[in-house]
């Protein structure tokens, strides 16, 4: 093809002159309707979240330096798990109140009904309140593990050195 000076021209237009494929509306459609999804998601789950309470309150247990692979204890450390107005996580059992020292990385959680749920080390579930566990370690005076919250001031207290089970 020529053009009207004679000159040939090629018959296919400049990739530059051509229409964009998506306009400024199409732009902007493009990031507002996600954005928009994404809230009305967003707002969904808030709204049906809203009935549920699940903020639990951490709470510091005493805590020693055994950890899973040490040689472990003899002596038997059972009983239920409690929960004092102090926010104190201890055993109950038939002979009375066991003052346990968990072993190292143990935590507790106190949910809005006061109610204790204990986790190990690696934010296992270890017990919820009012179940029984059992244990082997020794048993020592409190003195031992000045600066730990919820030891007694005279009795002995129990230190977990092993891995602490659920039973019942």
């Amino acid at each position: 093809m020529s053009d009207q000076d004679g000159t040939e021209t090629d018959p296919a237009y400049s990739r530059w002159d051509q229409q964009p494929a998506i306009g400024r509306r199409g732009l902007i459609l493009a990031v507002v309707i996600p954005v928009l999804i994404a809230a009305a998601g967003f707002g969904v789950v808030t709204l049906i979240s809203e009935g549920t309470d699940t903020a639990a309150t951490a709470i510091k247990v005493p805590t020693g330096d055994w950890i899973p692979g040490q040689p472990t204890g003899s002596k038997p450390i059972q009983g239920t798990l409690a929960v004092n107005a102090q926010h104190c996580v201890y055993l109950k059992n038939p002979s009375g109140e066991l003052w346990p020292v968990w072993p190292a990385g143990f935590r507790a959680r106190l949910d809005s009904t006061g109610k204790v749920s204990l986790y190990d080390g690696k934010d296992h579930l270890v017990a919820r309140d009012g179940e029984g566990v059992q244990a082997t370690g020794m048993f020592t005076s409190p003195a031992n593990f000045a600066g730990e919250t919820c030891l007694p001031a005279n009795d002995e207290v129990a230190v977990v050195q092993s891995e602490v089970s659920r039973v019942g």
